[in-house]
């Protein structure tokens, strides 16, 4: 550690300063003496032995920003330590307390805050000591720096960890149901070409049928909701409800896959997505296909915040799962 640290008579001679209890200023004195490179103090007992000071001489210094304890585990930071210290490049030493820095930004006057909204932040400190220390380029330039870096940064990185998982998550799913559904073909290679044959007559029914444009453009809150319905009793003879029976179990499974891969929780009992999902079944298309439709419309809804809530992840659903499985299909018939 230095032998020698600085003290600004700007700071000494600050009213807020003058005005404290002798034995805060003295204990100022010497956390400016003791602290490290980055003007962190972590040990104190024996500048409390030196100067006989308490809580109470901490508490001033702290009300008076002078300090910072950014943990509140008696590490305590010289609020304007870079404002009064210059400290060369060939002899710094980093903090031990990174953690702690991790905490901390620079104003445009050098000195430390914990607030990360007030106007006058240059960038983070950790971004800022790793760029140099820079006290020379003017502080506006600097954080004009740090907001392009951080932009272009943000471009490139996910906007969160979970939102990360979800995405892995629903691609592994995805690749699972391909795998699958391949090995299940090759074992019965002459009902797949009967079935896709069915399905390819289907897509035409589908397409047919009056679903007022269902699927043609993603997202579109002008889609109707209740042209799903339409299909749905239309293509099952006037039944409206879900049948019971196999197709029952299998709605109720597309429910629990769903939910499964969705931090939503849509209820069974809603009846137009169990419909779309009914009406999927009865035109031929298998559980995997409507699976796989699914993964296709929640990597879409995952990157985008509207559709988080139940309600608005099921209209999306509603409106645009046939398309989706439609899609799906095709694209695995053209890569076989």
């Amino acid at each position: 550690m230095a032998e020698r640290r600085m003290i600004s008579r700007k700071i000494a001679e600050d009213d807020r300063f003058v005005d404290m209890h002798p034995v805060s200023k003295l204990l100022y004195f010497y956390l400016v003496l003791n602290a490290d490179d980055d003007g962190f103090v972590g040990s104190v007992k024996m500048i409390n032995f030196l100067t006989n000071a308490d809580q109470s001489n901490y508490d001033e210094l702290l009300e008076n920003n002078l300090i910072l304890e950014p943990t509140k585990n008696g590490v305590y930071v010289i609020t304007d330590w870079y404002a009064q210290n210059k400290i060369e490049p060939k002899i710094y030493k980093a903090t031990e307390y990174l953690s702690v820095r991790a905490l901390l930004f620079i104003k445009t006057n050098f000195a430390y805050t914990t607030n990360p909204n007030e106007k006058d932040i240059i960038s983070p400190v950790d971004y800022w000591v790793k760029q140099g220390r820079d006290k020379k380029t003017p502080p506006e330039i600097q954080a004009q720096q740090y907001l392009e870096q951080f932009q272009e940064t943000s471009k490139k990185v996910p906007r969160s960890v979970e939102e990360t998982s979800k995405k892995v998550l629903a691609q592994n799913r995805l690749d699972k149901n391909r795998l699958d559904k391949s090995r299940l073909e090759q074992n019965r290679p002459d009902q797949t070409k009967k079935e896709k044959i069915n399905k390819e007559n289907n897509y035409k029914y589908i397409n047919s049928s009056s679903n007022g444009g269902m699927g043609e453009t993603l997202l579109n809150d002008g889609s109707s909701a209740s042209s799903i319905e339409n299909n749905a009793t239309t293509e099952n003879k006037g039944n409206s409800a879900v049948d019971s029976g196999a197709n029952q179990d299998t709605v109720s499974s597309l429910f629990n896959y769903l939910n499964g891969i969705s931090t939503t929780d849509i209820p069974k009992d809603n009846k137009r997505l169990a419909n779309v999902f009914d009406m999927l079944i009865h035109n031929g298309y298998e559980i995997e296909d409507i699976q796989l439709g699914i993964n296709n419309i929640m990597n879409v809804a995952n990157q985008m915040p509207q559709y988080q809530d139940k309600q608005s992840l099921a209209k999306l659903l509603i409106q645009h799962l046939p398309e989706y499985t439609k899609q799906t299909l095709e694209q695995s018939s053209s890569n076989d």
